[in-house]
């Protein structure tokens, strides 16, 4: 691609997050006007853009948020592509989810669902617990940016704390980025997790884990509040290499096991004592994938090993 022709897409892809930004500017504006004159709200469309996860994706959050379905990132071991959603999830073409009938639709439909019916008030699960950018998809992606983009820019200003987690790093150059940042509350209600596997032979069309490790401490650096999703472990010293380099640039790690894969007991029961005994005892959260196995509680190896609950 030449570089005529990046710079163009990259000019259009900005112009459409300016423009979707202001449908969100004018959905806030709106809700808050139907809260002064009282009036009631109705979802427009039977899809829903906000949902509560169930199964292991609610241990990340207990309220998340979705545009599209399908990724090219081409992970090897995606539970999108291999778990019973892979015929309506996994594909590798990006695309609306089915009943939104475009983006500026699903920015409406979002915002609907944000207030769910109190007009001008945020509903107070959401506020309290946060949302989760996203399951069905990666939300850094040059195909789906600029709509979570414009929605957070937003999003942010009403006080509702967003996790955002990808694999992706380019984001972080583009105009889009720039105009987020220029956003006071974006560093104060917006955390930023890369996955971090240590295998990009897995993880062919993602950015590479050095990269993102490189992200990882420019924004810590920047003020931001980070986690990392360390799953799945496929290579436990990878895993373990991983946590170590991103000590002290990582206010969160996530660690749990592969879907499907049968994994030895007393191999990750020694991986997570070597977790525990690391001596800056960072933050960590053990999936019940892990738990499961090895039938031993969080707080038994530490007070750094936290709940579901947590929050970054």
């Amino acid at each position: 691609m030449s570089k005529v022709t990046a710079t163009g897409k990259s000019a259009w892809k900005y112009a459409k997050y300016l423009a979707l930004k202001e449908v969100a500017r004018a959905c806030v504006a709106l809700h808050k006007l139907r809260e002064s004159l009282k009036r009631g709200l109705k979802s427009i469309c039977s899809s829903t853009a906000i949902y509560r996860p169930a199964g292991a994706a609610a241990e990340y959050s207990k309220v998340a948020a979705g545009f599209y379905v399908g990724c090219p990132n081409g992970c090897i071991y995606c539970y999108l592509k291999i778990g019973p959603t892979s015929g309506t999830l996994g594909g590798s073409i990006v695309k609306l989810k089915k009943g939104l009938k475009s983006e500026a639709d699903a920015v409406e439909i979002f915002f609907n669902e944000l207030f769910g019916g109190t007009g001008g008030v945020v509903r107070p699960e959401i506020l309290r617990d946060g949302l989760f950018f996203t399951f069905t998809t990666d939300p850094g992606l040059p195909e789906t940016f600029h709509l979570f983009a414009a929605v957070i820019a937003e999003t942010v200003k009403l006080h509702v704390p967003i996790h955002f987690l990808t694999k992706m790093t380019g984001w972080m150059e583009s105009d889009i980025w720039e105009d987020l940042l220029s956003i006071p509350e974006t560093k104060e209600y917006l955390a930023i997790g890369f996955t971090l596997t240590g295998r990009d032979d897995l993880e062919q069309k993602a950015s590479p884990n050095k990269e993102r490790l490189v992200a990882l401490r420019r924004l810590h650096d920047e003020g931001f509040r980070t986690f990392t999703s360390i799953e799945p472990v496929i290579d436990i010293e990878a895993s373990l290499s991983i946590v170590k380099e991103c000590i002290g640039v990582v206010d969160l790690f996530k660690v749990g096991l592969e879907s499907h894969r049968k994994y030895d007991k007393e191999e990750v029961l020694r991986f997570v004592g070597d977790l525990a005994a690391l001596p800056e005892k960072p933050c960590i959260y053990l999936k019940d994938s892990i738990i499961d196995l090895i039938g031993r509680e969080r707080d038994s190896f530490g007070e750094n090993f936290v709940d579901a609950n947590f929050r970054p």
